[in-house]
């Protein structure tokens, strides 16, 4: 199963917390989990998206220790090679097609915009993208 980008998006530690857990009790006995995460390099962030709550490293550890996970590997989305260009034209469909039926929509101003705040912090280093694989902790 995967969580791509949702972690931050909840309303704190235990909600994150609370999320991880139930990843884990509805992963299938041995099976894996993906994360991708936007982790704080710092405590405070400059103008962070509202709403969003990013762990920085550590407390991500924390939290993945207190959802009984075990982490098996981990990657900055940085060091992944380029995406295809396959998946860069599909990506760019979906992005027409979200236009094509709420372009005029506050709805999705709110989203670019967020996505604009979370792509700077990016380039600053306040925050890294990670992607995880992991596994319960109490299963082989």
């Amino acid at each position: 199963m995967w969580s791509l980008g949702v972690l931050c998006t909840l309303d704190g530690p235990q909600s994150q917390l609370a999320m991880l857990r139930e990843m884990r009790r509805v992963a299938r006995p041995g099976g894996r989990i993906g994360l991708l995460v936007y982790a704080a390099t710092r405590p405070e962030l400059d103008d962070p998206p509202e709403g969003d709550h990013f762990p920085t490293r550590g407390q991500l550890s924390a939290l993945l220790a207190g959802a009984d996970l075990r982490l098996l590997r981990q990657a900055e989305a940085s060091d992944l090679p380029e995406a295809s260009r396959q998946w860069r034209d599909r990506a760019a469909a979906v992005e027409r097609e979200l236009r094509r039926r709420y372009g005029g929509t506050p709805q999705l101003s709110e989203a670019n915009e967020q996505s604009d705040r979370i792509g700077h912090l990016l380039r600053s280093g306040e925050l890294t993208c990670e992607l995880m694989v992991l596994s319960d902790r109490n299963r082989p």
